[in-house]
């Protein structure tokens, strides 16, 4: 019987299985999958237009942010999960609590991040948190993939363990449910910066972000099944994020640029046909 509430202390201690070199690089190859496949998909069309001075320090923030954070839960709401399945139990309120306690200490260092942007650079504060979305989800994806590569997990009953082409392909899609959650939120916030409202935003993407930490732990733990909401909001996100939240951090200015490149770009193939 699966509880989810803490009774008494989990009598189990997770064994930490030291994986070979070549499967760490590979996990971590994952994580730098990730941020290709989320830079390109949303940054893509602003790089030739915009000042991403400000994008580029927040995406090596998310990084090393990303990197402790992953870190600290992997402590604090893995391993507790992974001790309290082996019991039999799983206890999501208090691992709930922590991963919003998480959510919203990394929503206020994407405020704080998107805010000096927009002072130092104008219309900044929109790409500096995709981009620091960015960062951390390709952590959070990389330690998930190291996790998942981890045989000991057999022992608890998860559908994929190990290393193979399943646990491979799982770890894709956790980057997927990451990236494209995790940036769009980001850019939210920094949409929503330029507005000047803060704290609702940081409150409703914690939930988020913590709701999406949630899956991909389930995901490794018990069935990648779990991963079917993260998905979902992942499409919805990167949509809103592409079509609303990033395009309004453009000036009419760089519009116009824009639709010159396009202009040019578009004679370009027109010439290199007629020859």
């Amino acid at each position: 019987m699966r509880r989810i509430f803490h009774g008494e202390a989990s009598g189990a201690v997770m064994e930490i299985t030291e994986l070979p070199q070549w499967q760490f690089q590979i996990a971590m190859l994952i994580g730098l999958i990730t941020f290709t496949m989320v830079w390109a998909r949303g940054m893509r069309r602003y790089t030739p237009i915009q000042d991403l001075s400000q994008a580029y320090k927040a995406l090596i923030i998310g990084f090393i942010g990303g990197a402790v954070l992953a870190s600290a839960l992997d402590i604090w709401v893995f391993r507790r999960m992974y001790e309290d399945l082996a019991q039999d139990a799983l206890y999501l309120v208090e691992m709930g609590v922590l991963l919003l306690l998480a959510g919203w200490a990394e929503g206020a260092l994407c405020v704080y991040l998107c805010s000096r942007s927009e002072r130092k650079v104008t219309s900044a504060a929109t790409t500096t948190g995709y981009a620091f979305g960015i960062g951390s989800a390709a952590m959070t994806t990389a330690v998930a993939a190291v996790r998942i590569f981890d045989p000991a997990l057999a022992s608890i009953g998860s559908d994929v363990h190990g290393f193979g082409v399943d646990t491979i392909v799982v770890s894709i899609l956790i980057g997927v449910a990451a990236g494209f959650t995790f940036a769009p939120l980001g850019s939210a916030q920094g949409a929503l910066v330029r507005h000047k409202i803060r704290f609702t935003p940081l409150v409703i993407t914690g939930a988020g972000r913590a709701a999406v930490r949630l899956c991909i732990y389930l995901a490794v733990l018990v069935s990648p099944v779990a991963l079917g909401f993260g998905l979902a909001l992942a499409l919805w996100l990167d949509a809103r994020a592409n079509n609303r939240w990033l395009p309004s951090s453009l000036t009419p200015l760089q519009l116009r640029v824009e639709r010159r490149i396009i202009k040019n770009r578009n004679l370009g193939h027109s010439d290199n046909e007629e020859e």
